[in-house]
């Protein structure tokens, strides 16, 4: 018998994380299909996924993370991940067991889709609780129809694929404002992947302002190996930078203390201040009318709806394929692939993230048969 599992997490206290075993299967309604997780990553983009997982805030009135995959207990969630999955159960018709999807799934060993839209290369699930949520968080790819190439880039879709698209929708939004009038652009968390990505999709922008990484003194050999960033710098010499320069902030990390700081340094010479993710969910948040520009929160799916509309999916898709070709290429050069099989790895991975405990050096990806 198929072994289910799930991991939970306490929604008022993230750090609280547990496996339950012993789930028992679920009715499939007709026109529905079962999955079972079998290849995904688990990044710090996790953890902000957690941290939101109640409410995005002022990001977006639509319900947080853990809208996505409820748990049957209103008091735990259940995180989202990035990865394949295989049809294990399937009662649509165009669907057959086994084939593959890749998308967004729950950390746990299974889950219900009700694919709509269905074509040769994608479908989306039209569960009724996710009709009201992000439209891009529900579309699944079906990988026989990804071309040959994502064989040789299993590993590189789960860990930075999300984290490229958000990092290239940045890029763009700056673009398109003339990069805030700003000279030098500051790309808070240096290490991480997201801002790796930003990092490598604005050298495909023209005119872009000098990139300054900011990082902690232990990930700055690391930082400046990856060749992204024109100064890095650690988070202790922020108050070094020039401060009559116009300067945009981009941060990955929502650590308060480290956003105050740069406000204060720049004061009204900090022309936009953009926060893409809450990875640091326990360094407190920034203080209210701080000097400089508001603060703006960075909402993927809204900036990749409008690109959407403006170049439609194949625009969009010409212009993100063009670029990830050359993620493809330099991701030796960024991270080492580190695989673990079970969900008590799983479990274990999150809690170290979830802690701070990440090596940027590495990428986890977690399998299951």
């Amino acid at each position: 018998m198929t072994m289910r599992w799930q991991i939970a997490i306490e929604k008022d206290d993230i750090r609280q994380a547990r496996l339950e075993t012993n789930i028992p299967e679920p009715t499939l309604e007709e026109g529905e299909i079962e999955v079972a997780l079998r290849h995904y990553a688990l990044t710090a983009n996790n953890v902000t996924y957690a941290t939101m997982g109640k409410s995005f805030g002022s990001w977006t009135d639509m319900p947080g993370y853990w809208a996505f995959f409820p748990h049957n207990d209103d008091s735990l969630g259940k995180l989202p991940v990035w990865g394949f999955a295989e049809i294990v159960r399937s009662k649509h018709p165009e669907l057959e067991v086994g084939e593959e999807l890749y998308g967004y799934f729950p950390l746990s060993s299974h889950v219900i889709l009700k694919p709509g839209r269905v074509s040769g290369s994608s479908l989306v699930d039209e569960m009724p609780h996710r009709q009201k949520l992000a439209p891009v968080y529900n579309q699944y790819n079906r990988v026989r129809g990804m071309g040959p190439d994502i064989q040789g880039e299993r590993d590189l879709w789960p860990v930075f694929r999300p984290l490229f698209v958000t990092g290239y929708m940045i890029c763009d939004q700056f673009a398109e404002a003339g990069f805030y009038g700003s000279e030098q652009i500051l790309i808070g968390s240096a290490s991480s992947k997201t801002a790796l990505m930003t990092a490598r999709c604005f050298q495909k922008f023209e005119n872009v302002p000098r990139l300054v990484g900011l990082t902690s003194p232990g990930n700055r050999a690391y930082v400046e190996a990856s060749n992204l960033y024109d100064q890095v710098v650690v988070y202790s010499d922020v108050e070094a930078l020039d401060a009559s320069l116009p300067t945009a902030l981009i941060d990955m990390s929502g650590a308060g203390d480290v956003i105050n700081r740069i406000h204060l340094h720049f004061q009204e010479q900090l022309k936009f201040s953009c926060l893409v993710g809450i990875s640091h969910w326990d360094a407190g948040r920034p203080q209210r009318d701080l000097p400089g520009a508001p603060i703006a929160p960075f909402f993927a799916p809204g900036r990749i709806k409008q690109r959407t509309e403006d170049w439609g999916a194949g625009g969009l898709q010409a212009r993100l394929a063009d670029i990830w070709a050359d993620v493809v290429a330099m991701a030796p050069n960024l991270t080492v692939i580190d695989r673990q099989e079970g969900p008590k790895p799983a479990l274990e991975a999150y809690q170290s993230l979830v802690m701070g405990k990440v090596d940027p050096s590495k990428s986890l990806i977690l399998t299951h048969s």
